[in-house]
């Protein structure tokens, strides 16, 4: 059974929501990643998400409609634990690794968001080394695109949440 995925349009550009013959979700940022998808588009694909990712680089738009997906449990208390940093706020590795029940597991928390199955949903962009940005999408090089596009979706959720958006940390 093939996959079936449809593309929503955020304010920092497409994103392809997918679903696999396993019922495994993905989200992914079209421009980072360029093949085109695999399967099937399927334009009313899991539509309470899909309305979900358009609006939530729009407005408040709460928690999100889709479960954590199943990992080990370390992975999946960093995926849970990411999901409760508010919008317009970030935490470090470390601090993440200790909201999921091991502070000194920061390497591993790195790794969960590294991979993470779903960009926005679980706001991985929301964690950041101490020193700084830290990676985004496999890639913590200074002139990426990957960490252009996480310091404009933080700027947005700064705007969003009524901080101050010059920032991207803290």
């Amino acid at each position: 059974m093939p996959s079936h995925w449809r593309t929503i349009t955020t304010p920092v550009g497409s994103i392809v929501l997918a679903i696999d013959e396993y019922d495994w979700i993905t989200v992914e940022f079209a421009l980072l990643h360029k093949e085109q998808p695999v399967g099937v588009e399927d334009r009313d694909l899991l539509p309470a998400a899909a309305a979900w990712l358009s609006g939530c680089l729009r407005e408040p738009v709460g928690p999100p409609p889709i479960p954590v997906p199943a990992a080990n449990p370390f992975r999946r208390n960093c995926w849970a634990a990411c999901r409760e940093i508010p919008i317009g706020q970030t935490r470090t590795y470390a601090e993440l690794a200790a909201m999921a029940g091991n502070p000194k597991a920061a390497r591993a928390a790195g790794s969960a968001m590294r991979n993470n199955p779903m960009s926005l949903i679980t706001p991985c962009h929301r964690v950041v080394a101490a020193s700084g940005m830290g990676g985004y999408a496999g890639t913590a090089c200074d002139a990426s695109p990957n960490l252009r596009l996480k310091a404009d979706i933080l700027q947005i959720e700064r705007h969003i949440a009524g901080g101050t958006a010059a920032d991207p940390l803290r």
